[in-house]
């Protein structure tokens, strides 16, 4: 894996190197570097035909339903700190690439709107949509990702704190 990222930023580096004399503005050289790596990426991607396996969108979307209907307080930052860098890499992986470029471009490689226009080469308004719907979906493959038993116990506490028992039956509202 490490060799083939290696791969990708040599080849980069080299269209960049090649195409120098096409960079218009030197203050952008992030976002165009970024975006010559993306291309390279993506017809690495579809030269040795590896297509992951997408997650239904569907399925996504009705996860983050249920973690956003809940009666728990799941602000995003208390749930992103209890989330390893591991995690997070794998729930994008479930989310669809348009999706899940734009978001990591955002919030983990923290670019700018229209840095991400730039590089991903859609209109800005494309990629502000595409931040929010991916934000739900990675939220619903993070929720999917999630154990039985941590779903259960979860709703368990929210029992719990409801009605201000143990969450077993017998238990009456205060």
């Amino acid at each position: 894996m490490r060799a083939d990222a290696e791969d990708a930023v040599q080849e980069a580096c080299g269209r960049a190197w090649l195409g120098l004399d096409e960079l218009r503005d030197t203050a952008k050289v992030r976002a165009w570097l970024y975006r010559i790596l993306r291309g390279v990426l993506s017809e690495t991607e579809e030269r040795s035909a590896r297509r992951r396996q997408l997650v239904s969108i569907t399925r996504l979307e009705e996860a983050h339903d249920e973690l956003v209907a809940s009666d728990g307080d799941m602000v995003f930052e208390e749930v992103a700190a209890r989330l390893t860098g591991e995690e997070v890499r794998a729930a994008l992986q479930q989310v669809p690439d348009d999706f899940a470029i734009v978001v990591e471009l955002h919030d983990i490689d923290g670019f700018k709107y229209h840095e991400i226009a730039e590089i991903v080469g859609v209109p800005i308004g494309t990629v502000m949509s595409r931040i929010s719907r991916g934000r739900r979906l990675l939220a619903g493959a993070v929720l999917a990702a999630r154990p039985a038993t941590a779903k259960d116990s979860s709703a368990q506490d929210r029992r719990s704190s409801r009605w201000g028992g143990s969450g077993t039956t017998g238990g009456g509202i205060r």
